[in-house]
């Protein structure tokens, strides 16, 4: 008789709507303001508690780009910011902020141990890499053509902003 496998139990999802507190900085709906990780709720807290930060939204904007195969697409990065500019108070910067992990923002590394699924989990981790890398370029580009900066946040961009 063979042995049952224990399953293990899934990470949970760290997801779930922000109640937004200011109102008024709040562009959209904001009872549907949905965050799919820790780090995005972070940063929900972050934007309306920022004096700097006039007016922000959630997954506010599509962005439609070609892949290389000339297939279309939307993306729909995590928030939407327009904040004070530094240089001139009587100025904004529209910001778009996607949330990453640095991990995710960086090449992946070949697996030393080259098993099967070592090998799958790579490919699967450098495609990913590089689709992101196409979107985001895609994104820079139409983002500059209609007055936003584009803007990858990591965790560490968090942490060293004492945003987390």
């Amino acid at each position: 008789m063979a042995k049952k496998k224990k399953m293990k139990p899934k990470k949970k999802y760290y997801h779930g709507f922000y109640q937004v507190k200011n109102i008024d900085k709040y562009i959209g709906n904001p009872k549907k303001c949905f965050f799919r990780s820790k780090w995005e709720y972070f940063f929900m807290i972050y934007c309306d508690n920022t004096d700097s930060i006039k007016r922000w939204s959630s997954e506010s904007i599509t962005i439609p780009y070609q892949d290389e195969k000339g297939k279309y697409h939307r993306y729909i990065p995590d928030f939407l910011i327009e904040r004070i500019d530094k240089n001139d108070p009587m100025r904004f910067d529209r910001v778009i902020i996607e949330v990453k992990p640095y991990k995710e923002t960086q090449k992946p590394m070949k697996p030393v141990k080259q098993t099967l699924q070592a090998l799958k989990n790579y490919e699967y981790q450098l495609k990913t890499f590089q689709k992101n890398l196409f979107k985001w370029s895609r994104s820079k580009d139409w983002a500059k053509k209609n007055g936003y900066m584009f803007v990858i946040m990591t965790e560490k961009h968090l942490k060293s902003n004492n945003i987390m």
